[in-house]
């Protein structure tokens, strides 16, 4: 039975198309497309990128996207990686949001582990010291203010919650000045088309799967529920978040 590289490099070579012409068509580092078809998944990426750029380059390919994202996800779990849970839908990526070592295919050993786990328990230890020290410092310099002002941080906690609908809050700042556009692809109904000037932000709340163009990629910065996520387009082109 073919793996998924070799089902992938068989579908390009049919095309025939090199990995050069595949990565400037479908907008992915050839490096990426290389790897996937020497099935090498284990890229400094989240998984949800891996799947988004499998998506696209399945389809270029005219080869079945589900069932290459699916083989993906039965390839992750066995490796030892996350399985993907979808939320209202996952975010897809050309783009495009657990991660491996820079490089490297192979797995951290179980010593190698345990002294993760210790470091991680000493330093929330500290967070969790550095926490109260926080809270105790803001209960004793809010013991002045009224009840009416001592009431609005509690209203503004509930609204940072995450939506119990499942959806995300999508934040882009430009760092130079840029365009972009965002399209929903449910409807097709355009949520922001326009110029961002440098330091202007724009955040939308995210139900399902959004297109997003941009002029020059590397001019954005993008945030997914206050989390920095790369922007994978260095000028002009399109990426999903599914």
């Amino acid at each position: 039975m073919q793996t998924i590289g070799e089902r992938l490099e068989e579908a390009r070579k049919r095309k025939g198309v090199s990995v050069r012409e595949a990565a400037e068509a479908t907008k992915i580092r050839s490096d990426y497309l290389q790897k996937f078809e020497a099935n090498s998944f284990d890229l400094d990426l989240p998984p949800l990128y891996i799947r988004g750029f499998m998506r696209s380059y399945a389809r270029y390919l005219d080869l079945d996207q589900e069932r290459f994202i699916a083989e993906y996800d039965s390839v992750a779990a066995a490796e030892g990686r996350a399985p993907h849970r979808p939320e209202s839908r996952e975010n897809y990526g050309r783009v495009e949001f657990s991660e491996s070592g820079e490089g490297s295919a192979s797995k951290r050993s179980s010593v190698d582990q345990a002294m993760l786990l210790k470091y991680g328990l000493m330093g929330g230890g500290v967070l969790a010291v550095i926490g109260l020290i926080i809270l105790a410092i803001n209960l004793f310099t809010s013991r002045s203010e009224t009840k009416a002002a001592q009431t609005a941080p509690t209203a503004q906690t509930a609204i940072a919650q995450p939506p119990a609908d499942g959806a995300q809050t999508l934040t882009f700042t430009a760092m130079e000045n840029t365009r972009m556009k965002i399209v929903q692809d449910s409807d097709k109904r355009i949520l922001f088309d326009g110029a961002l000037a440098r330091g202007e932000t724009r955040t939308f709340r995210k139900t399902g799967k959004l297109l997003v163009t941009t002029e020059k990629g590397s001019n954005l910065r993008m945030e997914v529920n206050g989390r920095n996520y790369p922007v994978p387009l260095d000028g002009y082109g399109r990426f999903a978040l599914d």
